[in-house]
């Protein structure tokens, strides 16, 4: 094997370990440490790209495996971003609701010793 073929391969295990650590940090919902790890293949890619003639039909197999399996954990990402979308409009409809009867049970800061004299 060439030295730069060498080098492709050693590109290719690094970037599969990565996967399979962002694979571990999605099912875990570490979404931080999955942008981290994203941020450290990125390099990989590039020079995995930049050695693309290098690539036998064996390392496009795995180069494909690997295009599938951050494929998935995109759509995991996609389901992620939805769900709090949903959740984030529901907080944002209660507090809308919370803010329109706030008035009818008077102030908040308004302490209560100053209610009660002025109803006494």
């Amino acid at each position: 094997m060439t030295p730069a073929a060498q080098t492709f391969t050693r590109l290719l295990t690094a970037l599969e370990d990565l996967i399979a650590q962002e694979e571990v940090l999605l099912l875990a919902a570490d979404y931080p440490g999955v942008l981290a790890t994203r941020e450290r293949a990125a390099p990989l890619v590039g020079r995995l790209a930049s050695r693309a003639v290098h690539a036998d039909a064996a390392m496009r197999t795995r180069i494909a495996a690997i295009i599938t399996r951050r494929a998935h954990g995109m759509e995991l990402l996609a389901v992620e971003i939805e769900r709090t979308r949903v959740e984030l409009a529901e907080i944002q409809a209660s507090q809308h609701r919370a803010a329109r009867i706030a008035p009818v049970y008077g102030s908040p800061v308004t302490p209560l010793a100053v209610r009660l004299s002025a109803l006494g």
